[in-house]
C-alpha cells in the first residue's frame, strides 16, 4: 500500500512540474538573445545580415530590427519564426554596430512589446 501512495505522489509532482513548464513556455515571452552582425554585402546597395536567437518561452508575432553602422542605418520587420534577416543600408557602413530588436508578443490576447539593444565594436564580431 505504501508503494502505491508514493507512486501516486510522484506522478502528481511530475504532472505539476510539466504543467508549470508548459505554462512558462507558452505564457512568458522568449527574449531575443545573441543578436549579431554576420555579414555586410555590397558595393552596390549595401546589406547587413543580422542573426539572433530566442530564449525559452513564446516566440514573438513579429520582430523589428533597426541597425546602425556609424552613419549608415537600416530597418527590417519579420515574423517571430525567423532567426536571420538581410537589412538594406542607407550608405556605406562605417563605425560600431548597434542593433535594436523590438519583439511584439501576444500574451493572453494582449500585445506586449519588448525592446532589446545590442552593441558591437566591429562588423562580424559578436554583439552582446
Amino acid at each position: 500500500m505504501r508503494n502505491t501512495i508514493s507512486g501516486a505522489w510522484l506522478w502528481r509532482v511530475a504532472l505539476l512540474a510539466g504543467g508549470l513548464w508548459l505554462a512558462g513556455a507558452t505564457l512568458l515571452p522568449g527574449r531575443v538573445r545573441k543578436a549579431r552582425l554576420t555579414a555586410i554585402s555590397g558595393p552596390g546597395p549595401f546589406y547587413a545580415t543580422i542573426a539572433w536567437s530566442y530564449g525559452p518561452g513564446a516566440r514573438p508575432i513579429s520582430i523589428v530590427l533597426d541597425v546602425e553602422l556609424g552613419e549608415s542605418y537600416g530597418s527590417a520587420t519579420t515574423d517571430g519564426e525567423a532567426l536571420e534577416a538581410e537589412i538594406p543600408l542607407s550608405a556605406v557602413p562605417n563605425g560600431p554596430c548597434r542593433i535594436t530588436a523590438s519583439a511584439t508578443y501576444r500574451l493572453l490576447g494582449f500585445p506586449y512589446t519588448q525592446v532589446r539593444r545590442f552593441v558591437a565594436t566591429e562588423p562580424g564580431g559578436t554583439v552582446q
